[in-house]
């Protein structure tokens, strides 16, 4: 790995966009950063920087368009800031908000966390998510999958998005918090709605805190959510289970040795729930209308879920062993990758590819464009699993759960937990699309659709055949129709 990484070679040389050509970007990016970072990489070429939007100081509401934001793709950018970690701080997913306020304190978790309380962190929570601990989760993963796929009925029509996310919030919950649904659920669903709404454009572009303002809104919703996750985690204080992450959080002392705070335990939570459901919940979506629309695809692989013939979907001891499953994940998470822009904020004045950036600025590490780089993935925007019997990239070049000493710790639950869902889901429906089904994307900041998609559940039968579709989304992905 050493050796691939000190091959990816040096970063090129910036392009700059001020004024209007930067204002111009700057939108762009917030209503569609995919199509954008696209536009500009084929434009500028794979780094971009856009500053100076307004010729007056930064000021509220326009705050956010005076700050130097910086797009970059390709493994050289990747490996320059994500082996950088105490320069460049992520951003968190979750709203932020006021000093003081609930939001602020709900975005104050793992991925905000710097130094000796990062390390602290990361090592507590880490422990469930080993490898050996997530195999030891294999037989409940498999019981919990095929429990609720097995509620969903034949000739149903169907939200996909709200039942995927039904399964992947069983599926976390059950495993990595306790199995606590009553209050989990709750929980859970404003969780999602929270980060759903804080990467709105009109609560990015206008964090204005007024209560009829939707940065208001949020930063009130937020209250709300706090105090249900306090009152949950105080349930569970005095009862450490080590495979239970918020228990993990509330019964373990902090850094210095102290009691873990509120504030520590408000800003944990929600980061956690996000990690372990949101992404899962997008790949499995992608995944399934990518196959409904490559039937060769699927057929190949439901001939290796049913190899040897079994009575039902395979067991985890299969799962590890199969090479298809294994390569539709990868090209799914490739092509359309759960978390398609990882943002990184400047701790203090730095460089990137050796040229000065502020305190401040946002760096944007394209994961859309850095796993569409065609000298690694030829033919970039066509579906096509096929290609991973052939190239093994590293992290840096294949971005999904990031890299460096801060990438994802959870991504062997993630990677098996899709697996394992893909195959319940599989070996009992086909997956049926409406006739000229629209399927739209949006950027929150999981590439998630927009509105409902509808969808009939048909008793796996095999006959996969490809239904033609619209919407945004075929600005995508290349699709045979």
């Amino acid at each position: 790995m050493r050796d691939r990484e000190q091959s990816i070679g040096a970063a090129p040389t910036p392009a700059y966009l001020t004024g209007l050509a930067a204002l111009r970007a700057g939108f762009n990016f917030v209503r569609d950063p995919l199509v954008e970072m696209r536009r500009l990489y084929e434009a500028h070429g794979p780094c971009v920087f856009m500053a100076k939007a307004l010729p007056f100081p930064r000021h509220p509401p326009v705050v956010l368009l005076n700050v130097p934001l910086i797009l970059t793709a390709g493994a050289p950018f990747n490996l320059e800031v994500l082996n950088n970690p105490a320069t460049w701080r992520p951003v968190s997913l979750m709203p932020g908000g006021p000093r003081n306020s609930a939001a602020r304190r709900l975005s104050d978790g793992l991925m905000r966390m710097t130094g000796r309380r990062h390390a602290h962190y990361r090592k507590l929570i880490g422990a469930p998510l080993r490898k050996d601990r997530v195999e030891a989760f294999d037989a409940d993963m498999v019981r919990l999958a095929r429990e609720e796929v097995a509620r969903w009925r034949v000739g149903e029509t169907l939200d996909l998005w709200q039942i995927l996310y039904r399964l992947t919030r069983r599926l976390a919950i059950g495993l990595l918090f306790g199995g606590d649904h009553e209050r989990g659920f709750p929980i859970a669903d404003m969780i999602a709605s929270l980060l759903q709404r804080k990467w709105a454009p009109s609560v990015i572009g206008f964090p204005l805190d007024l209560p009829i303002t939707p940065y208001g809104q949020v930063v009130r919703e937020a209250e709300v959510l706090e105090r249900r996750i306090l009152r949950w985690a105080e349930s569970k204080r005095g009862r450490l289970d080590s495979n239970d992450l918020a228990s993990i959080v509330v019964n373990s002392p902090d850094v210095d040795g102290n009691p873990t705070s509120e504030a520590t335990i408000a800003g944990q939570i929600p980061t956690l729930f996000a990690a372990t459901a949101e992404a899962c919940q997008a790949t499995l979506f992608w995944a399934l209308l990518l196959l409904a629309q490559h039937p060769h695809v699927a057929s190949d692989l439901l001939d290796e879920l049913f190899e040897p013939p079994q009575d039902d979907s395979p067991s985890t001891d299969t799962l590890s062993n199969l090479p298809r499953l294994d390569a539709v994940v990868k090209e799914t998470m490739r092509i359309l990758p759960p978390v398609p822009a990882q943002i990184r904020a400047a701790q203090h004045e730095t460089t990137i590819a050796g040229y000065v950036v502020p305190k401040g600025a946002r760096l944007v590490l394209s994961a859309f464009l850095t796993n569409r780089l065609p000298t690694l993935y030829p033919a970039a925007d066509s579906f096509r699993p096929e290609r991973w019997s052939t190239i093994n990239p590293t992290s840096f070049e294949y971005m999904v759960f990031s890299s460096g000493p801060r990438s994802c710790p959870g991504f062997r639950f993630g990677a098996r937990l899709l697996r394992v869902a893909l195959a319940a889901i599989l070996t009992r429906f086909r997956v049926e699309l409406g006739s000229e089904a629209r399927i739209d994307y949006t950027v929150q900041p999981t590439l998630r659709p927009v509105g409902r998609v509808p969808v009939v559940l048909r008793a796996q039968d095999g006959a996969f055949a490809a239904a033609p579709i619209r919407g945004n989304i075929r600005n995508l992905v290349r699709f045979p129709h």
